[in-house]
């Protein structure tokens, strides 16, 4: 099997917020924090979190299904899927052919933020309570992003037997990057975050 590996970027056009899950918030503190490297403690972009969300859309407004041979070649099989197949005699699992590998910042943003020249910013949000509309006891929670203009860089690995195959793998990927960059990445994308552009290299 062949491989070909393409450079993937990722540059954030609104607040971006991709979740590290807490399983505690202090008083004063952020109620959802940003996923960082445990080592630098900068922020990433984990590759599940990028490929789940360009097979969702892909699924969802491509044209292709959760059950679609393509998608699930490309993409990985789903259990779903799987069960779908399993009085196919003639079916065989092969290798998954998208590889993502997580995004980090690209070397001019790591620097800036290594310097403190770039810090991840910090948006009170609140609930309304719709009967009084006033703020909601208990509704104000923070949250954390990583602002406009920085830019995370990757890989993807691509795993293809053909010269064909590898053109029509890039060509569903292409696809799935160009609903993304008029979509969102991350959470919260209804209230403005999460607006990005991707280039694949």
């Amino acid at each position: 099997m062949k491989k070909s590996i393409k450079t993937i970027e990722v540059e954030i056009l609104t607040g971006l917020h991709i979740g590290a899950g807490n399983d505690a918030v202090q008083i004063g503190g952020v109620d959802s924090s940003v996923i960082k490297d445990p080592i630098s403690s900068l922020p990433y972009i984990p590759g599940s979190s990028l490929k789940g969300k360009i097979r969702c859309l892909l699924e969802t407004e491509g044209n292709y299904n959760e059950t679609d041979d393509t998608i699930n070649s490309y993409f990985g099989p789903t259990s779903e899927y799987l069960k779908t197949k399993k009085n196919d005699k003639n079916y065989e699992q092969k290798p998954t052919r998208l590889l993502f590998r997580d995004l980090k910042l690209s070397e001019d943003d790591e620097k800036k933020f290594k310097n403190g020249d770039i810090n991840t910013e910090f948006k009170t949000e609140i609930v309304i309570d719709r009967r009084k509309g006033t703020a909601k006891d208990g509704g104000l929670r923070t949250i954390e992003r990583v602002p406009p203009s920085v830019k995370f860089v990757g890989e993807i690995l691509v795993r293809y037997e053909k010269d064909e195959e590898l053109q029509n793998i890039l060509k569903v990927l292409e696809e799935g990057i160009e609903l993304l960059n008029n979509d969102y990445l991350g959470g919260s994308g209804s209230r403005g975050y999460g607006a990005v552009k991707v280039n694949l290299k």
